[in-house]
C-alpha cells in the first residue's frame, strides 16, 4: 500500500516510504506565501484542525526547469507534481511545458481559489499514462462520473473543506472521502483511489483501506513529527 505526503509538505518532507506530493504550481509565480501563512494558518483547539487559505502561493512551473534534458524519468520515481490552474486557458499551457514522464496531481479543488468550470479543460491530460485528480469535499456524483469519462481512473479524495477562514482539514473530511471512494469503487473497482483526510494514526489508514482506499495521503498529520515518524517508521 503506498502512502503519499500532500502538497505543500512533500515539498520539504522525503521518505522512503512515501511518495512525496510537490506544489501545487501555477503557470505564473503567485507571491506573498510567507505572509499568507502569518496570517491565514491557524490551528483550532475545539475542534482540533487546521485552517489556511495560501492560495496556491508559489514560484510558478518555471521555476522547476522541466525541460532540463539532465533531468529524467528517474528524478520522479517517488515524486508528483500538483499543478493548478488560476485561469481555465492556463491548463493547456502547463500541458505543453511539462513533460509527458512527469507524474501529476491535477489540483482542482483549492477551496481559496474559484475554478470550479475547470473540469472541461483538463481533458487533454486524461491521455497522460499517471496522472492523479485531486478532488474537492462537495464535488457530486455526476462531475466524478464526468471526469472518468474523459478517462481519468486515479482520484485523491479530496481536498479542504471551504469555510469562511480558509481551507479545514482534519476528520471532518473522513465523510466526504468515504462517501466519495465508495461511489467510485461502486463505478469501476479498479479506479485507484487515495484517501486523505484526518489520517493520524494506523487505525485511520486501515479504516480507509476497508471501505477501499488503495492508497493514503498524509497531510495535517505532517505538523506533528511523531505521529509521522510513527505513520512512516
Amino acid at each position: 500500500m503506498n502512502l503519499y505526503i500532500s502538497a505543500p509538505f512533500g515539498n520539504y518532507i522525503h521518505a522512503k516510504k512515501a511518495i512525496s506530493t510537490i506544489g501545487s504550481y501555477t503557470l505564473q509565480h503567485r507571491p506573498g506565501r510567507a505572509k499568507q501563512i502569518l496570517k491565514t494558518l491557524r490551528y483550532d483547539f475545539r475542534h482540533k484542525c487546521w485552517y489556511n487559505a495560501l492560495g496556491l502561493r508559489n514560484p510558478g512551473i518555471d521555476s522547476l526547469d522541466l525541460q532540463n534534458h539532465e533531468k529524467g524519468p528517474a528524478e520522479w520515481e517517488r515524486k508528483v507534481l500538483s499543478i493548478a490552474a488560476i485561469e481555465s486557458s492556463d491548463w493547456s499551457e502547463l500541458h505543453m511545458r511539462i513533460p509527458p514522464h512527469v507524474p501529476l496531481e491535477l489540483n482542482i479543488s483549492c477551496p481559496n481559489i474559484p475554478h470550479r468550470d475547470h473540469l472541461k479543460y483538463i481533458d487533454i491530460y486524461s491521455e497522460r499514462r499517471n496522472v492523479i485528480v485531486k478532488t474537492y469535499p462537495h464535488m457530486t456524483d455526476d462531475e466524478l462520473i464526468e471526469l472518468y469519462t474523459m478517462g481519468f481512473h486515479k482520484f485523491h479524495c479530496c481536498n479542504t473543506l471551504p469555510t469562511l477562514h480558509g481551507g479545514r482539514s482534519g476528520k471532518i473530511l473522513r465523510e466526504y472521502v468515504i462517501e466519495q471512494i465508495t461511489f467510485l469503487k461502486n463505478l469501476d473497482e479498479s479506479v485507484y483511489c487515495i484517501a486523505g483526510g484526518g489520517i493520524q494514526n494506523q487505525q485511520d489508514i486501515r479504516d480507509y483501506l476497508l471501505i477501499g482506499a488503495d492508497a493514503c495521503s498524509l497531510g495535517s498529520v505532517c505538523f506533528n513529527p511523531y505521529k509521522l515518524w510513527r505513520l512512516l517508521g
